[in-house]
Parts: C-alpha cells; sequence; structure tokens
C-alpha cells in the first residue's frame, strides 16, 4: 500500500510506503544500523532503514535477526 504525506499541507510531496506484519528493530546507533545493513548474512532478512537507528525486518524473520545480533554481541530492541 502507498501512501502521499504532506507534512506541511503545501509543496513538494514524499511518496512512502506503509509495511504489515513487519518488525521494527532499533539500534544503539546510525553506525550499528549501516553495519547490519551491510552485513551480507543479515541483508535478506532487512527490508530496509525507517530511520537513522530503526531497520525494517523480513516478516517472519525477526529471530533470526535478533539472534544473529546477539551472536555478534549487540542486545536490539525489538519495537
Amino acid at each position: 500500500m502507498s501512501v502521499t504525506h504532506n507534512p506541511t499541507g503545501a509543496g513538494t510531496r514524499i511518496a512512502t510506503k506503509v509495511h504489515r506484519r513487519g518488525c521494527l528493530v532499533q539500534t544503539e546507533n546510525a553506525a550499528l544500523a549501516e553495519e547490519l545493513l551491510a552485513d551480507k548474512k543479515l541483508q535478506p532478512d532487512l527490508v530496509g532503514r525507517l530511520t537513522e537507528t530503526v531497520l525494517l525486518v523480513r516478516p517472519g524473520r525477526v529471530q533470526a535477526v535478533v539472534q544473529e545480533m546477539q551472536r555478534l554481541g549487540h542486545t536490539p530492541r525489538v519495537v
């Protein structure tokens, strides 16, 4: 489902996409989010980045992402 969002009510439009059944993982900082997005093992499970520290995880894959992050020594926060 695509949604057009215009926070100012005028000017340019920003196209956004609504994901259903996804899960968010919040990292400690933006550098860690970049590191995870670049990780070859995690790439198939990460849909994208919502903010500097929040990653969208493919439905049904959050447990695998959390386990891999824990294996790497990180403590992810699942939102």
